[in-house]
């Protein structure tokens, strides 16, 4: 029916609960069965008469011995036999109305009713009935914090996660590099200088090695150092050093002959780093290319070896095989750089490759060998490619193996097989196999002759007639050389020789990687110190063609104990006109705490290095957080020294130990 005015409240509450009792004439206290929201709201009856709540009246409401609000407490015990009864409306959870699924809207919520203390950790709120907060009031920022480390940070794209902190150092220094270039285009701008050159530190091709003192290069970090810190590069091929502070470089005047370079460990470095690769084998010649064997790749393995100062190493460094033919007495072992051995005729037989490793003793030379040094010398060693001979293969299923036509590459823990990709020192007919950790490869067999086995440190050389063999790569344990003849009625002749193995396990070598090559490609190509065109064998049916060389690179750095006197003198560099006045701008990075004009002291002189005068440097204010890295500007009035064009610039540092990352020299 219709209604006049608003609709009556449509309110649904709970049954009441009745609680009944009997007196005894003492009894004055009772317990509902349900808690009771208050004296007042319930309704306490004795023999149909109800009783008035409170103290100075008929009862109170209390707690029971549970500490539930149940206790009804009459000021005077009912009489025997009274009948009691209480209406009670109660207040348990049942009481509450439980609204259906999805029905509560925002409407129906107090502005800041709910707050973090309403739900804790334990609540079941699934994360599809939080919606998308759009406006910043509905949360305190405060409110907000990370998830659990101080190390996890919100990302710009809403997840949370780690920092990312490993360009940090490179974004520190491309900032104070902007720096650098900023204050050099001040100078051509502000000061109206007209020429100049700059020079931030790739190499030490700017600078006068011969006029400096104790002008230590960083190759690594690119950077002059006056004894703050040992930062050491040092490369080494057959015959060359790239660091001649603490490298000698071998000789290497012909094949199979020369000496080995050494490394001395500086004062300051605890470890060094040490990477080597295996030079890989010749390639033979048999006049029809297609009938040619291709040489094994070298092997790669590197370490960190813990050192002494002062400690020397011996470095061998692997001569790529020599292609065939061979003159008649050239050596058939790959040990080193090669060695003078067993004759091998003038046909298609080739030379493996040699070994490339660090030893700690000093190793004869001339011709080389290795023969007699016994196996505790070796610390690092990455295995040589055996060679290629005559390979003839008949159609399948008679063609071999694999039908690879190249010798075994150098180790990793084994050297490979000749003309397979399987790695062992097993042979396979006339194949030789490749050197393992505690044993040579066998030689090749299956036909008129048997190739000799590997050695410590020194390939197999091959069996000696008809000469169309090739020899085993040098190793810590060398490859087999190969057989001739057919091989074991299989209708083709197999003549590779096995690789050499690799070794990583001196006891002072720690996280030893060792990689074997893989046919005639070397190991170790996608390490990023390799140096291109280092340790390859050649793919076969192609004309004769020598393996190339190994490598060695030894890195470390070191604290030393204090500064040193060290003067950098820059290479002359031609002025178009006799300049009057100059400026210099120095990149430099703080290790200790040095004073301007006295631990840096910067000149420049226009008559090509007799006179110099100084130019008093001050803090441009380029300085990147606390990296230490800062622009230190200086002025020079030099129109009173002698007439010339020839422009340097110096750098004393003493006291307090500092880098120096670029210089630029500008005159007007």
């Amino acid at each position: 029916m219709a209604y006049i005015g608003k609709d009556p409240a449509q309110i649904k509450r709970a049954l009441n609960e009745k609680d009944t009792f009997t007196g005894d004439g003492s009894t004055v206290a009772f317990d509902l069965t349900s808690d009771a929201s208050g004296a007042n709201e319930i309704q306490v009856f004795v023999d149909n008469i109800r009783q008035e709540p409170g103290a100075s009246d008929a009862y109170t409401l209390g707690e029971d011995g549970s500490g539930n609000l149940r206790r009804i407490t009459f000021t005077a015990a009912p009489d025997s036999g009274a009948e009691i009864y209480v209406i009670n409306p109660k207040t348990t959870d049942s009481n509450l109305i439980v609204p259906s699924d999805n029905s509560v809207t925002s409407a129906k919520i107090v502005d800041g009713a709910i707050v973090n203390t309403d739900i804790n950790a334990c609540a079941a709120i699934s994360d599809t009935k939080l919606g998308t907060i759009s406006t910043a009031c509905k949360v305190a920022t405060s409110a907000i914090s990370q998830p659990g480390s101080s190390s996890v940070y919100l990302a710009g794209d809403g997840s949370w996660g780690a920092i990312d902190t490993s360009q940090q150092d490179t974004n520190a220094f491309n900032i104070s590099l902007l720096g650098f270039k900023m204050a050099v285009n001040e100078g051509l701008t502000v000061f109206n200088l007209v020429d100049g050159v700059v020079d931030e530190f790739n190499d030490e091709s700017g600078t006068d090695e011969a006029e400096g003192s104790n002008d230590t290069y960083c190759a690594i970090s690119d950077n002059y150092i006056n004894g703050a810190t040992i930062c050491l590069s040092a490369g080494f091929t057959t015959s060359a050093v790239t660091e001649p502070d603490t490298s000698t470089a071998g000789t290497n005047p012909d094949w199979v002959c020369g000496s080995y370079g050494s490394f001395s460990v500086p004062s300051g470095v605890s470890n060094i780093n040490v990477f080597t690769w295996g030079a890989g084998g010749g390639r033979g010649n048999r006049g029809t290319t297609s009938q040619n064997s291709g040489g094994g790749g070298g092997g790669f393995s590197s370490g960190t070896l813990a050192v002494s100062a002062c400690t020397s190493f011996t470095a061998v460094v692997g001569e790529g095989g020599k292609g065939g033919p061979i003159p008649g007495t050239i050596g058939a072992r790959g040990r080193g750089l090669g060695s003078a051995g067993a004759p091998n005729g003038p046909s298609c037989g080739s030379i493996g490759g040699g070994m490339t490793g660090i030893f700690t003793c000093t190793v004869a030379s001339t011709p080389i060998d290795l023969t007699g040094y016994s196996a505790p010398v070796a610390v690092l060693i990455a295995g040589g490619g055996g060679s290629g001979g005559y390979n003839s293969q008949a159609p399948s299923p008679n063609s071999g193996p694999t039908g690879t036509g190249v010798a075994g590459a150098g180790g990793g823990p084994q050297g490979g097989r000749g003309d397979t990709s399987l790695y062992g020192c097993g042979a396979y007919g006339d194949g030789g196999g490749g050197g393992t950790q505690t044993t040579g490869g066998q030689g090749g067999s299956g036909g008129s002759q048997t190739g000799n086995p590997g050695v410590l440190f020194g390939g197999g050389s091959p069996g000696c007639s008809p000469n169309d063999s090739g020899t085993g790569g040098g190793g810590y344990y060398g490859g087999g050389g190969n057989g001739v003849g057919t091989g074991a009625g299989l209708g083709y002749e197999n003549r590779q020789s096995g690789g050499g193995s690799g070794y990583i396990s001196h006891p002072q070598i720690s996280c030893g990687v060792s990689e074997a090559g893989n046919l005639s490609e070397g190991g170790g190509v996608t390490d990023p110190n390799y140096v291109a065109c280092t340790n390859e064998g050649h793919a076969h049916n192609g004309t004769a063609a020598d393996g190339e060389d190994g490598y060695i690179l030894i890195t470390a750095s070191g604290v030393s104990s204090c500064a040193t006197s060290t003067t950098i003198v820059s290479t002359a560099f031609t002025s178009t006109s006799v300049p009057t006045s100059a400026r210099i701008v120095v990149f430099e990075e703080n290790v200790d705490t040095p004073t301007l004009n006295t631990d840096i002291i910067a000149s420049v002189s226009r008559d090509g290095g007799s006179t110099f005068t100084n130019a008093t440097l001050s803090d441009s204010g380029y300085v990147t957080g606390s990296s230490g890295q800062r622009i230190l500007t200086g002025q020079a009035t030099i129109s009173g020294q002698p007439s010339g064009q020839s422009m340097r610039w110096k750098l004393a540092l003493a006291n307090n130990q500092v880098k120096i990352h670029g210089v630029s020299l500008q005159w007007a």
